[in-house]
C-alpha cells in the first residue's frame, strides 16, 4: 500500500463510511457486501450500545494479530492502550454528549505492542432513531506519509 497522508486517510475512511451508510439503505445483502470489501488497509468493526464488538471485517484481525473469535464479543476498549479513556469516549458518543469526528487511538496488538490507528466513527441507529452502537473504520498510522 502506498504511503498516504493523514488527510488522504481521513478521506478514504469517510468515503467508505458513506458507502456503508448508502449500502445499509439498500438492504442487508448490499451492506454485507460493502462491509466485507473495504478499501485496502481499512479495518472496520461495529459495537453495540454496551461497547461489545458484534461484527468485524478480515482486515482488523490481520492488523491487530488476533483471531476474529478473540475480538468478537469483547468490549472495544479491551483492545485500546488507554482503555478507561476509550470507554468514557464510547459512552459519551453513544449518548450524544460527544461529537463524532476523526481521531487517533492506539490499539493493542496480540503481541502487546501498540499501533496508532486513525479512526472515523459513525453512530448506528435503531428503527426508532435511537443510537444502537457505533461503526468504526480505521487505518494504521504506522506508514503514514508525514511529508505531505
Amino acid at each position: 500500500m502506498p504511503k498516504l497522508t493523514q488527510d488522504e486517510m481521513v478521506s478514504i475512511l469517510q468515503t467508505y463510511q458513506d458507502r456503508l451508510t448508502e449500502a445499509e439503505r439498500q438492504g442487508p445483502r448490499a451492506y454485507n457486501e460493502a462491509f466485507a470489501h473495504p478499501p485496502e488497509g481499512v479495518a472496520v468493526h461495529e459495537f453495540d450500545a454496551d461497547g461489545i464488538i458484534r461484527r468485524l471485517n478480515s482486515e482488523e484481525p490481520r492488523v491487530l494479530g488476533y483471531a476474529a473469535a478473540q475480538i468478537l464479543g469483547h468490549a472495544v476498549w479491551e483492545f485500546v492502550v488507554m482503555s478507561d479513556a476509550s470507554r468514557q469516549s464510547v459512552q459519551k458518543k453513544l449518548s450524544g454528549e460527544k461529537d463524532i469526528k476523526p481521531f487517533v487511538r492506539t490499539f493493542r496488538r496480540a503481541d502487546g505492542s501498540g499501533v496508532p490507528m486513525l479512526i472515523v466513527d459513525r453512530r448506528l441507529h435503531d428503527v426508532h432513531g435511537l443510537p444502537r452502537g457505533i461503526r468504526t473504520a480505521m487505518m494504521s498510522l504506522e506508514n503514514v506519509d508525514t511529508t505531505g
